[in-house]
């Protein structure tokens, strides 16, 4: 993952965004396909059969990604197929384990999950986020999830974490190098990261005109000399503000 150091524009930070966003999506359709490969290998599509898939899970651990894997809607044997991990450290990863029992009082529901859900219903890839994930990392995370299909039957998603934290580290270089107050925002206006403590990660642009302009997915110049910059076709964008005077 490359980082900006010399001085940088707008435009070139979304740009360098869309790159490791499109970067971690081509990791996560690698799971797909390893997925609906051993889907298609199998009989009776079981809670075990998505175990072939760990050696791939573990690979696309490291760098931005901090989780991985692929989970299934529950399988003929009542159980969802999960063949997640969790750790870029190879020496501390885990397996995440859900509870699935409806009457439990730990129970997940994976329905309720946009990072589940929205693939399901779409079967199109998602972005979620930033979001506080309680399910693995208790942190603010982006998950990547694309729909995994058995069949012609949409049936689960493959996906990638990336903790916020570990993106702004990547991205801080470039952030300061565009020389404004600027922030990455999701399409509803969220703060991803940003250069100032104005503008903190969860945080939520409340400005009309620039809700819509993310929502356009065009570059524009507002008001005031706030620019937004869209990350390719992305739900993402760079604003921009002026620099005090």
């Amino acid at each position: 993952m490359g980082q900006t150091t010399a001085r940088t524009t707008a435009p070139a930070l979304a740009d360098h965004v869309a790159a490791l966003v499109e970067q971690t999506f081509t990791t996560v359709d690698g799971l797909r396909a390893q997925a609906e490969a051993a889907f298609a290998a199998a009989g009776p599509l079981t809670s075990t059969t998505l175990n072939p898939l760990r050696p791939h899970v573990n690979a696309a651990l490291g760098g931005l990604i901090s989780g991985a894997g692929v989970i299934t809607v529950p399988l003929t044997d009542g159980l969802p197929g999960l063949e997640w991990w969790m750790g870029a450290d190879p020496a501390q990863r885990t397996r995440l384990v859900l509870d699935v029992d409806p009457d439990s009082d730990t129970y997940v529901d994976l329905r309720r999950m946009p990072w589940f859900s929205v693939p399901l219903e779409t079967g199109r890839r998602h972005l979620t986020g930033p979001y506080v994930d309680y399910v693995c990392a208790e942190q603010y995370t982006l998950t990547f999830t694309i729909p995994v299909r058995a069949g012609t039957q949409v049936t689960g998603i493959a996906g990638a974490d990336v903790t916020v934290g570990d993106l702004e580290r990547v991205l801080r270089p470039a952030l300061r190098a565009v020389g404004l107050t600027v922030a990455l925002v999701n399409s509803h206006g969220r703060v991803i990261a940003g250069s100032t403590a104005q503008h903190i990660t969860g945080s939520l642009l409340r400005d009309p005109n620039i809700g819509a302009a993310i929502l356009e997915g065009t570059s524009q110049s507002l008001p005031d000399g706030v620019h937004v910059h869209p990350c390719g076709a992305l739900p993402l964008a760079v604003v921009t503000w002026p620099a005090p005077r």
